[in-house]
């Protein structure tokens, strides 16, 4: 199966509403996906003129791989992972 990579506009916009996700096979078909959106009508409307280009290195920070998103990445709570006080 093939590697799945993806981007989201929320992600180096700091956007939360714009909800568009660009899905591909590789990091460099995301970043082309990313870009059209970018000169989209939607996307103007929204951002104003925006020039992909001078996001490129935001953009590829953004890019993921599906399926490498670290779980359990919190520090043990440590209410529950610590010795009681000893009693006098």
């Amino acid at each position: 199966m093939p590697d799945t990579f993806y981007s989201r506009v929320s992600n180096f916009l700091s956007d939360p509403r714009d909800r568009f996700i660009a899905v591909g096979e590789t990091a460099d078909e995301v970043l082309q996906k990313m870009n059209e959106y970018l000169t989209s009508e939607a996307a103007v409307a929204r951002y104003g003129v925006i020039n992909p280009e001078e996001l490129e290195n935001n953009i590829r920070t953004c890019i993921f791989k599906k399926g490498t998103k670290n779980i359990h990445n919190r520090a043990p709570d440590t209410r529950y992972y610590h010795e009681p006080p000893p009693h006098d």
